[in-house]
């Protein structure tokens, strides 16, 4: 089969005028000037762009049912506390957390995304309606092990790395928390045991300034929720460092790891993250809701940090769209190449999440796993920017050459 359209944007090659992928058996087999290409059947989407399907690098796909409940403030404690008091009344039973995770599924798929890392509080329902699914990525089940609620690690990270519901698509992967909620015996543990079965680790890391006051001296924001999270005793141990310092010293750091947000760095913190060959998700809209500083992700860039594109949850964010939030980024950074946008929520999640060799691009041997947004004539520049500057939505999605939309196109 091939799919044509007036523009196709590998993301790793130049961009095709006129071009055309063809897909066979979930893969794609050529691409190119569609007057150079072999065929069979042809869906023509013409006035459109093909592009690799979007990656989510970092969301919770069992919070979709949260949207608009909480809303995200400065006071990010508070709001943190009462999502937790809400989540144990609104997603306490497995068919809480399975329709949750098929309403986010298929808001990410109308999207334009084919590939998610999705955090779990609980692993084997998500995984259940992840493997029925058609969408690729990771499922990081979460751990907390701090207070009295470090007696569960054992527990929680034999859930978080089960093989049960794996498939090909989805793998599984473990998220200690943050560095206030897993103390740091158990982030060591944590990146011990992912590493010993080539597992993926994420972790939501430097989300807030509060995060280093906690670990050098237990006050603050955060040590008040713990307390009324009841969860504090005692025995709690202090890092006396930073977040950057502690993941570091506890073994997570590394090319295997996804720390989600990076929101409050330093210019030491970017190096250590660059040495270890640590993935950053950044979440633009989440970043904006909470009024955090401007994000360091072009200083990242800058010295190599492999950054990628997060929508977080619904409880934080208006859409589980990839694409709008490359929209937010071009608005608010309108220097920053827009192929290095493209890059941020599609290539560089996919390596991020451990797919770089099958997905992320449209190129010869990955699989098929394509979107098609309409052009925008009016006021149209140039490919990227009918991307990033439009407002219109994908047509079609397609995983493993299968079209998951079902729209309209003219097939010859």
């Amino acid at each position: 089969m091939m799919l044509k359209s007036r523009f196709v944007v590998p993301v790793d090659a130049p961009v095709i005028k006129n071009g055309a992928v063809v897909v066979e058996e979930g893969r794609i087999s050529a691409v190119g000037p569609a007057r150079d290409l072999p065929h069979g059947g042809v869906a023509d989407y013409g006035d459109a762009v093909i592009c690799p399907g979007f990656v989510n690098a970092h969301t919770h796909l069992e919070l979709t049912s949260m949207a608009g409940r909480v809303p995200p403030s400065e006071d990010f404690a508070g709001w943190l506390r009462t999502l937790v008091e809400m989540i144990k009344t609104s997603l306490c039973t497995r068919e809480d957390v399975q329709n949750s995770v098929r309403m986010g599924l298929s808001q990410s798929l109308a999207a334009g995304v084919t590939m998610v890392g999705d955090v779990t509080r609980q692993p084997v329902w998500t995984r259940e309606v992840l493997a029925a699914s058609s969408i690729r990525g990771v499922s990081f089940g979460e751990v907390i092990a701090v207070g009295w609620t470090r007696h569960r690690l054992a527990e929680l990270l034999e859930i978080a790395l089960s093989d049960t519901h794996q498939t090909d698509r989805i793998r599984a992967g473990v998220s200690p928390h943050a560095p206030y909620t897993v103390e740091p015996d158990a982030l060591r543990t944590c990146a011990q045991q992912a590493k010993e079965i080539g597992a993926l680790l994420c972790i939501h890391l430097a989300e807030t300034r509060d995060e280093d006051l906690f670990l050098r001296k237990h006050e603050g924001p955060l040590a008040d929720h713990l307390r009324r999270s009841g969860v504090w005793d005692d025995d709690m141990p202090l890092a006396e460092c930073g977040p950057l310092e502690l993941v570091s010293k506890t073994g997570v750091l590394g090319s295997s790891t996804v720390a989600a947000h990076a929101n409050y760095v330093s210019d030491a913190d970017i190096a250590q993250i660059s040495n270890g060959g640590t993935s950053v998700a950044y979440c633009p809209r989440t970043h904006r809701a909470f009024g955090h500083p401007p994000h360091r992700f072009r200083d990242m860039l800058a010295v190599g940090i492999n950054v990628c594109i997060g929508t977080d949850s619904l409880a934080s964010n208006p859409s589980l769209s990839v694409l709008d939030e490359l929209r937010f980024v071009r608005r608010m950074y309108p220097d920053c190449p827009p192929q290095t946008i493209m890059e941020m929520g599609t290539i560089n999640g996919a390596k991020a999440l451990g797919f770089g060799d099958a997905a992320g691009s449209i190129t010869v041997g990955k699989h098929a796993d394509l979107v098609v947004i309409p052009l925008e004539p009016a006021g149209l520049r140039s490919t990227w920017e009918s991307i990033l500057d439009g407002d219109a939505q994908p047509t079609e999605v397609y995983v493993e050459g299968v079209p998951q939309l079902g729209r309209k196109r003219t097939t010859l």
